[in-house]
Order: C-alpha cells, then structure tokens, then sequence
C-alpha cells in the first residue's frame, strides 16, 4: 500500500470533500480521485459512498480510517525516533504542576519517554503561584496553570489550551442539594465558600466573584487557600463549600462522604493552559508540547486550541 495514497485517504475521510482535501493537502482534485481510485483497486473495496453533493464512509473506509490513523501515528513515531537516534537528543524538562493534570500528564509523560529516553524528566508539584514565578525565573522549563471560564485572554507567557472540562461543586454529603444532579451558583448565593486565595490565582479570583455577582449576590468566603487538598479538608469539615473541574481522573481522589454536582452555566469550565516562557532556550519545550497536542487531538477533537504568545511584561 502506498502511503500517500493513505494520507490522502485519511484526509478525504476527514473532510468528506475531495475538494477541500486537495486544497489541505495542495495537489489537483483529479489527481486526488486518482490515488483515492488506485487505493480502492488495490484493496479491492469501495471506501466512500459518493452522493451527488457529499461524501459517506462505507464499513470498509471506516475501518480503514480507524487502523490508518493508527498506523500514521505509528510511522510518526517511528520516524522521529530514528531521527532521534540520528541526533542524540539528551537534556532535561523541569516542569511544574499543580494536582489537576491527571486525565493527560501520565500518558503524556509514558510517550515523551518512548520518544526521548535521553532526556530525563523533573516534576514539581507546587502551587499556582509558585508555578508562575518558577516559570518567569527560569527555575521551571513549562508548568499547567488554571483559567476559568470560556474566555482564555493572553497574558505574559505563551500558553496552549491542553484540557478543557466543566465544573462541579464539592458539597458535604448532609447538604440539602447533595445528590442533586446540577445546580447553578445562585442556589447556593447562602453557602459559604472555600476557594483558592485571591493571592494565589487572581484571575480566578475574580472569575468567582464575578460569576457570583451575575447571578445576582456577593458570596460568604469562609477560608482562602492555596491547595486542594485542603478544599477537601474544609468542605468534609462543614466549614463550606467549594467548586473543581468535574473529571473522572480528579473525583477518583474526593473523599466518598463530599458530594460531586454538576455546576450549570456557559462559563463553568476549567481550562489547564501549558504554560511557558516566550524566550526559552530549551529544546526539550517544543518536543514536550508536540506530545501534549498529541493527547489534546486525540482525546478533545472538538475543543479548540489556542496558542497564545504576547510580550513579557504585566499581569493583565
């Protein structure tokens, strides 16, 4: 089987357009029906069902798609491994987290390995700020920081979008809404609350405050914090409650007696951003990000990303 003759394939099952496939990939239409003909009569199989303004995958281009795109990857990293054993990459990553990267950062890290052996890799786990701070000074190479909401503004490092997932409360098991399935914030507006300090991630801060506002009240803010771990001490304690991202990888670790409730809203998302400097040296940043994508494309198809890159300067 020839290659191109997949990739061209993979592309007009992406797109259902011979079109705009021979656009993405720059050759003629005719040129594309062509491959696409040579691949059917090769494998002996129709691959599309061809309408008069549209396209539809037969069983057998499905399945074509599913396995080529595995065998893509795989040639991928074929690829870049021997480049790799060509080039000797070595060095090391340090990089900073905070606790939410579960759902992406094991399988991340497990691939960066199998590509780049030589290059060892340091995690620290810290707190927003300190992620920040080590960034700017050159103590980190790459750390995960929050956003929330919709929105993703710029600030003063570059940043790529690698997880988006919704939000939920944190309620104690003996709260009247726990078991609920969603709520919004206005049904909790005479809950206090425990949230990360102000100090630690203003951004946020003031995401929460403003979603507060909206919905009508000023929140009671029983305690401000700098780790999640202790949200969960405070929310068991009864103290108050508190809000996470909802994600399977994170709930395995809240206690059984706090309750998870979906947080209803267009703005109740959380976005774990890659987060490094604009002028970093370190070669081992883009081949780390390359992999991070990797897990994006493969796991949140219909999440945009967004490479965001401005001056250093001040926090906006």
């Amino acid at each position: 089987m020839d290659i191109r003759n997949l990739q061209s394939f993979i592309t007009v099952a992406q797109c259902l357009s011979f079109t705009e496939a021979a656009k993405r990939i720059y050759i003629g239409q005719s040129a594309l029906s062509k491959q696409i003909a040579d691949l059917e009569s090769e494998l002996g199989v129709e691959l599309f069902i061809r309408h008069h303004r549209s396209l539809e995958l037969t069983p057998a281009g499905k399945t074509l798609l599913k396995e080529g795109n595995a065998l893509m990857t795989k040639i991928t990293d074929i690829v870049e491994k021997t480049r790799q054993a060509q080039r000797g990459i070595r060095g090391s990553l340090k990089i900073g987290c905070f606790g939410f990267e579960n759902a992406f950062l094991p399988y991340s890290l497990k691939k960066f390995r199998a590509l780049y052996p030589q290059i060892s890799v340091d995690i620290r786990v810290l707190t927003l700020r300190m992620i920040e701070n080590a960034i700017e000074s050159g103590e980190l190479d790459l750390g995960f920081t929050l956003i929330m909401g919709r929105e993703i503004k710029a600030n003063r490092f570059s940043q790529r979008l690698i997880h988006r997932t919704p939000l939920c409360f944190l309620l104690p098991g003996d709260h009247p809404y726990a078991g609920a399935a969603s709520l919004d914030i206005s049904a909790l507006a005479a809950d206090s609350f425990i949230v990360l300090s102000d100090s630690e991630t203003p951004d946020g801060f003031n995401w929460f405050m403003n979603l507060c506002a909206a919905r009508g009240f000023t929140p009671c803010i029983a305690s401000k914090t700098t780790r999640m771990e202790s949200i969960y001490w405070y929310v068991e304690a009864g103290v108050g409650i508190s809000f996470m991202p909802k994600d399977p990888s994170l709930a395995r670790h809240v206690p059984a007696n706090i309750s998870l409730v979906s947080m209803q809203g267009k703005e109740a998302y959380c976005n774990i951003m890659a987060t490094w400097r604009k002028e970093h040296t370190n070669p081992a940043v883009p081949l780390f990000l390359k992999v991070l994508n990797q897990f994006s494309q493969d796991t949140q198809p219909d999440t945009q990303e967004y490479l965001l890159t401005t001056a250093v300067g001040s926090r906006k």
